[in-house]
């Protein structure tokens, strides 16, 4: 059948990769020190959130009404997401396999790890005691690729070359299926039984630290020289300063801060649909919305909101199959 679809996009912001000309944040600096929690707090219910900073556009529009040395932004590193559990969060640990946080919550950290030492350990070794631990991901270290037979079993094999972190993962994606993923204890000690005993090795954990709170995807940064360094171990959120570059500081220090505001404006696309499928469906309708969502995440919208309305056509000349079909973003 045919139905012709009107796509109503109410669009709440998305990121400047996507090209439009609108201004998608307004900054506003206020003149208050608190903590980043407190910022965050504020800023969420006077405008829209703790200020995502996406480019050096964002950057030429920073326009401070006061003198300062430091103010929050929104970007964290919750070491809640990270610190003794694996976590579930998108700053929490993965496995280079998948691309995602552990099914089984396995966990064999040293005393004291992860720690986040210098705020640039974002792989995991495993030390010649079968513990692990974060660690620089340039570190040259051998290395345990695993492969899955057709039993689904787990074959993990050592390799005593020396290489990065990054340059380990290459090799057992060539090689193997992936650097090692251990779910459990047995696989922990399996993978420990065939490493070198007397020296450290990269297992296939990893994790992407810093995150903005408004959950923007956005990976620009503008760090100054030597940031960040999680100098005195517990420098887990951002500041920046009047040049607008940043350092991570501690997140109970009070500073004033940064909020942006999303512009709220609505676009309407229309388009026509030829299909045999039944759009009155809920599973079908709630299908086209997801992969429509994907398609406009995957361009940096960020914030968007979806719902579908189908109408019939009150024509009679026209086929009673064919309907009118709203969808509201």
């Amino acid at each position: 059948m045919d139905c012709y679809a009107t796509l109503i996009l109410l669009l709440f912001g998305f990121s400047s990769g996507s090209g439009s000309l609108i201004p998608l944040r307004e900054f506003y600096y206020v003149n208050l020190a608190v903590n980043w929690a407190d910022a965050q707090h504020y800023c969420r219910e006077k405008y829209t959130d703790l200020a995502t900073i996406e480019s050096m556009d964002d950057i030429s529009r920073l326009k401070p009404d006061f003198s300062y040395t430091w103010a929050w932004i929104g970007l964290k590193d919750d070491p809640e997401s990270w610190k003794g559990d694996l976590g579930n969060d998108s700053n929490s640990w993965r496995w280079s396999t998948t691309g995602e946080t552990s099914k089984t919550g396995y966990q064999s950290w040293d005393v004291n790890e992860p720690n986040s030492k210098k705020a640039n350990e974002n792989c995991v070794l495993m030390a010649n005691d079968g513990k692990w631990r974060d660690a620089n991901c340039q570190f040259s270290l051998s290395f345990v690729c695993y492969t899955v037979t057709n039993q689904n079993e787990k074959i993990y094999v050592f390799i005593p070359d020396l290489k990065t972190w990054t340059s380990a993962q290459a090799y057992c994606r060539k090689h193997y299926t992936d650097l090692s993923m251990i779910e459990n204890i047995v696989e922990n000690k399996e993978v420990y039984s065939l490493k070198s005993p007397t020296s450290s090795s990269w297992i296939g954990l990893y994790r992407e630290p810093w995150t903005w709170s408004d959950n923007s995807q956005s990976t620009f940064r503008s760090w100054r020289d030597t940031s960040p360094n999680n100098y005195y171990g517990n420098q887990f959120c951002m500041v920046e300063n009047e040049q607008h570059k940043w350092d991570d500081a501690n997140c109970q220090s009070k500073y004033p801060f940064i909020c942006h505001q999303v512009s709220k404006f609505k676009t309407r696309v229309r388009m026509k649909i030829q299909t045999g499928i039944n759009l009155t469906n809920p599973a079908t309708s709630a299908q086209i919305l997801q992969q429509l969502g994907a398609v406009l995440t995957s361009q940096g919208w960020t914030d968007f909101s979806m719902r579908w309305k189908i109408q019939s056509r009150k024509q009679e000349t026209e086929k009673l199959t064919e309907h009118h079909c709203t969808s509201t973003f």
